[in-house]
C-alpha cells in the first residue's frame, strides 16, 4: 500500500508528522512525498491515495481575488498548479484523499470554490498559532456526516493554526464541522456513495499529540482502510 502525500515545504521533521501519523496505525504503509521541486506528481498514479498537506496560502489569483494578494502568506504558485495537476490525475484515478488544513483549501478551489483570505479581517476570531503556541478549540459535527460516522462525536476538540478557511464551498462539497465562530472546520462530498473517499480538515491531526482524540486517530485509521480497499 502506497499512499501519496505533497511536500508541505517546511523543515524535515514536520513532513515526519505525516508519516508518524500514517504509520501509527499501518506500519506497512509506504509514503511518498510528491514535489514540484522533484516535478514527480505522475507518481501519484503507483499510489493507491493521497494526502493534501498543510503549508502556505494558495495564490487568490485561483479563485478571482487576486488584488487580495497582499493579505496572503508564504504564496507560492508554483505549488499550486502542480498539486492541482496531481489532483488532477488522483480524481481521475478514483483514489481516496485527505486535504489537512492548506489541503482541505487547496482541494475547495479546485472544485470552484473560494476562501475567506484572512479571518480576522473578515470577523472571525484569529484561528492561528499564538506565541508559537496552537490554540484548541471545539467543532461541532454534522450528524448526517462522513465525519461524524468516523469519530462518533457531535463536537471536536481540534487545534488551530491557519488565518484563511473555506467560504464559498467548491462543487460537490458539504460543510461538516463548524467552529464557534463560523468557520468551516470539515468538508466532504455531499454524495458520498457515487465518490471515492474524500475528507478535508482544517486542522492538523498530525500534530496533535493526544492521539487516541477521534479527530486524530479515528480519521487515520478510516482513510488507510479506503486506501487499503482501493
Amino acid at each position: 500500500m502506497r499512499i501519496a502525500i505533497f511536500d508541505n515545504h517546511r523543515p524535515k521533521s514536520v513532513f515526519e508528522n505525516y508519516l508518524r501519523w500514517m504509520h501509527s496505525v499501518e506500519p506497512s504503509v509506504e509514503c511518498v512525498k510528491l514535489s514540484y521541486h522533484l516535478a514527480n506528481g505522475a507518481e501519484v498514479g503507483q499510489c493507491d491515495g493521497l494526502i493534501l498537506t498543510g503549508g502556505g496560502d494558495v495564490h487568490p489569483r485561483f479563485y478571482g481575488m487576486e488584488e487580495r494578494l497582499p493579505e496572503t502568506e508564504e504564496v507560492n504558485e508554483k505549488r499550486d498548479e502542480f498539486e492541482f495537476e496531481v489532483i488532477d490525475r488522483a480524481v481521475e484515478a478514483g483514489l481516496p484523499m485527505m486535504g489537512i488544513c492548506r489541503g482541505m483549501q487547496v482541494m475547495n478551489v479546485y472544485l470552484g470554490g473560494t476562501l475567506v483570505v484572512d479571518l480576522p479581517s473578515a470577523g472571525f476570531l484569529d484561528h492561528s498559532q499564538s506565541n508559537g503556541q496552537e490554540n484548541r478549540h471545539a467543532a461541532g459535527v454534522q450528524q448526517s456526516s462522513l465525519l461524524f460516522d468516523v469519530t462518533r462525536a457531535k463536537s471536536l476538540t481540534i487545534n488551530s493554526l491557519h488565518h484563511q478557511a473555506v467560504h464559498t464551498l467548491g462543487r460537490g462539497l458539504m460543510a461538516s464541522a463548524l467552529s464557534p465562530d463560523g468557520v468551516v472546520e470539515a468538508a466532504e462530498w455531499i454524495m458520498k456513495d457515487r465518490m471515492p473517499f474524500l475528507l478535508l480538515v482544517q486542522w492538523h491531526p498530525e500534530r496533535m499529540k493526544d492521539e487516541q482524540n477521534p479527530a486524530v486517530r479515528n480519521i487515520a485509521e478510516r482513510f488507510v482502510q479506503a486506501v487499503q480497499q482501493v
